[in-house]
């Protein structure tokens, strides 16, 4: 009798140490299990633990949930109300992807009424706690109030941090000449900077590159470099590339 209530009790101190071992996982262990359902395309599965993180206040959790309800994808239907909510509670956090998310929402109007001046003061606040991004769209802003030269100082700051649409901004201003004193080669240098990757967003810098090519523009003209560059750029999904190619193909048919 007494065994045998002996291992009742260890049992049930076994069972105890197992629940509180799961209630006092290590930090960071939710976020890794949220990660890994991101990279697997299961969002829903991934917010659920985001806000899990959330709750036992690990970092980033409210930034990752902003950017899902801002994306909207795989599961998950795009609801700018919980992305501003989350992105509120990740600025509050400190966190500088919070700030941007904040300032995307107001510059594009998500869910709100645009207010360009509301959405600069959060991406300059970003900007201060060393957002890489935070620089692009201080300069979008910039280039929507034709304050060209102020853009691409801006612009240049984020393509020197390693924001690859930074860098085709800037290539396409020493392109155009835009805010900058016109330079092919240096329009060039960054168009083939923010191609490198060799994805998505590295495909404007490929439409870039294509549009030099096409018109001799500090290379030579070279029609079938540049198609091979829109198409490249066209298969990773750009909608711009393919309007290009579109219309070289009219023109030569």
């Amino acid at each position: 009798m007494i065994r045998r209530l002996f291992l009742s009790i260890c049992l049930l101190f076994s069972l105890l140490s197992v629940a509180e071992a799961q209630l006092m996982a290590p930090v960071g262990s939710i976020m890794a299990e949220a990660k890994a359902a991101t990279d697997a395309k299961d969002l829903a599965r991934a917010v659920e633990l985001y806000k899990t993180a959330y709750v036992n206040e690990e970092p980033h959790a409210a930034e990752q949930l902003a950017r899902i309800y801002l994306e909207g994808e795989d599961g998950v239907a795009a609801d700018f109300t919980a992305a501003r909510l989350w992105a509120q509670k990740s600025a509050n956090a400190g966190e500088a992807r919070g700030l941007l998310y904040l300032g995307k929402i107001w510059m594009e109007g998500l869910g709100v009424s645009k207010d360009l001046d509301k959405a600069l003061g959060y991406f300059q606040q970003a900007d201060m706690v060393g957002d890489m991004k935070s620089a692009r769209y201080i300069g979008l802003i910039a280039l929507e109030r034709h304050e060209n030269a102020k853009a691409v100082h801006w612009f240049e700051k984020g393509a020197n941090a390693g924001d690859i649409t930074s860098q085709y901004y800037l290539g396409r201003a020493y392109q155009t000449g835009d805010g900058i004193a016109q330079d092919f080669t240096t329009a060039l240098k960054w168009y083939t900077t923010a191609a490198t990757r060799g994805d998505l967003i590295a495909s404007d810098g490929m439409v870039g590159l294509a549009s030099l090519y096409e018109q001799g523009q500090g290379v030579p003209t070279d029609l079938e470099k540049a198609k091979a560059f829109l198409t490249k750029a066209a298969v990773l999904g750009n909608a711009k590339a393919q309007e290009e190619l579109n219309r070289i193909s009219k023109v030569q048919s």
